[in-house]
């Protein structure tokens, strides 16, 4: 009996210590993920405007000129991967919007550490890391030409985002090669900046910055050549803050979101594996917990939805692996023709993660109504842009706009979502699409048909449900969303 008794225990401890240890590998192995999600993308690419006002000298003992408006744009981008280490190329371009006279151009190429976001061969930073704290921070800014401290000033908000801003100085920075007009002239800049960053993501939504350029002879300060200053448009500003918010919310998933999803899993397994070496007794109680999770249809979806979510994920990451493998053994012969099949298949597998992600985010989040009166034409035009409509499919639109008081954003959702389902029916056979619409007894119907094979008897009660789905990608919560936003806007959907 007692020999009974302690093999029972020491499987028990097994079991439990399993458990524990497949937990652990999944947090790690998350983690892993969450850090290549967090590191500078590969295809990190950034595009920002400013605009101000600059004086500048037309000739040695001249004066200043009057002062002109200047329009500049920040261009950079990834122009070579080497391991970790991105070659990013960053060009600036400034013009009299007036006369339209390109009065700046800079281009450098810079070398930087995806994971820490610093100069390889500096230890100043090139971005923002995420998580930026209320410090300060060195860097060689490709807007500064010069190595500077940014020091931590305030807490702020631009367009209901926080921030924090922080400010910068230098001096007699050597500017001579960005005045080829005195060739032979030594000339400084004196100068400051000022930038706003998001602090969970470490996005910069605003730059501004000033200048004073001037001759030196001897070590004296001679006449000024150059003064002015800009600041990031406010158009540039609201695409920088709605990036920032959408990376943020992101991050939010990473870091909270689903690793107490995984806790949660794990938890039950463990607990289930407790409730599994009780005695016969006990089964029953097993057996009515579970009951009682399973009418739970919130947590029940969760831990379904984490076990696919983490199957989707894992064979596109696979491919960006494998993939980025073979281009770093190719990267030193440009002229290597796989480069050019390599990078399509990382841009397909990216599109599968991002929109298993966009597919999770439409189903938890609830996104309030913003109702407005919109055109159902101008909603059924955003949805198709949006999509990719193959040669072989046709879409007909209705002969009647009309109008109704909806959110148009989230209406779009619900087209596209349709319009995939439907051209993905029709498949590789030339086929059309036909949408209508009409007004019957104060309600507005619209209707979808495609000329695809139709759906089975089986399956048309249950493509409304949450993560069903015939597709070996789908997450299905697509058509469960669509329910949802019409159901929110006090509508009906029905498939026949």
């Amino acid at each position: 009996m007692w020999h009974h008794v302690s093999y029972i225990l020491m499987s028990f401890k097994i079991k439990l210590v399993i458990g524990f240890l497949a937990i652990a590998s999944v947090m790690i192995t998350y983690g892993l993920f969450v850090n290549e999600m967090k590191k500078i993308p590969l295809n990190y690419e950034l595009i920002s405007e400013q605009e101000g006002q600059d004086r500048i000298l037309n000739s040695i003992g001249g004066n200043l000129s009057e002062p002109f408006g200047i329009r500049e744009t920040l261009r950079e981008n990834v122009i070579n991967v080497t391991g970790d280490i991105l070659a990013i190329n960053s060009t600036i371009l400034g013009k009299d919007p007036v006369t339209n006279e390109i009065v700046f151009d800079n281009t450098h190429t810079f070398f930087v550490d995806r994971a820490t976001r610093m100069h390889q061969s500096m230890n100043e930073y090139f971005t923002f890391p995420p998580n930026v704290q209320k410090v300060d921070y060195d860097f060689f800014h490709p807007m500064i030409f010069s190595k500077t401290s940014f020091v931590f000033e305030k807490e702020d908000s631009i367009y209901g985002l926080d921030v924090y801003d922080f400010s910068c100085k230098y001096s007699g920075v050597d500017v001579s090669s960005d005045h080829p007009e005195f060739p032979s002239k030594k000339i400084l800049s004196d100068g400051g900046c000022t930038i706003s960053v998001e602090p969970a993501t470490g996005t910069t939504v605003s730059f501004s910055k000033y200048w004073d350029d001037y001759f030196v002879s001897d070590g004296n300060r001679g006449a000024t050549v150059e003064m002015g200053g800009k600041h990031t448009t406010e158009y540039s500003e609201n695409i920088l803050v709605n990036t920032a918010k959408s990376t943020k919310t992101l991050y939010f998933f990473l870091d909270l979101v689903f690793p107490s999803l995984i806790a949660i899993v794990g938890i039950a397994i463990l607990f289930v594996i407790l409730l599994f070496d009780k005695t016969k007794n006990q089964a029953k109680i097993i057996l009515q917990t579970q009951n009682e999770v399973i009418k739970k249809e919130k947590l029940s979806v969760i831990g379904e939805l984490t076990a696919r979510l983490s199957h989707d994920l894992r064979n596109p990451l696979s491919v960006i692996r494998l993939s980025v493998e073979g281009i770093e053994m190719r990267i030193n012969n440009k002229s290597d023709p796989k480069l050019d099949e390599y990078i399509p298949i990382i841009n397909d597998a990216v599109s599968r993660i991002n929109h298993q992600i966009n597919q999770v985010l439409g189903f938890v989040k609830t996104i309030p109504l913003d109702k407005k009166l919109v055109s159902i034409f101008n909603i059924l035009g955003d949805s198709i842009k949006s999509i990719n409509i193959p040669e072989n499919t046709t879409i007909t639109l209705p002969e009647n706009d009309f109008s109704l008081m909806a959110d148009k954003i989230q209406l779009s959702v619900v087209f596209t979502n349709i319009l995939l389902n439907a051209i993905e029916e029709i498949g590789k056979n030339k086929g059309i699409v036909t949408i209508r619409s009409k007004s019957e007894k104060n309600n507005l119907i619209i209707e979808f048909e495609d000329s695809g094979d139709g759906i089975s008897k089986e399956n048309i009660s249950k493509i409304f449900e949450p993560l069903f789905t015939t597709k070996q990608t789908g997450t299905g919560l697509g058509l469960s969303s669509v329910r949802a936003i019409v159901e929110s806007h006090g509508g009906t959907i029905s498939v026949k």
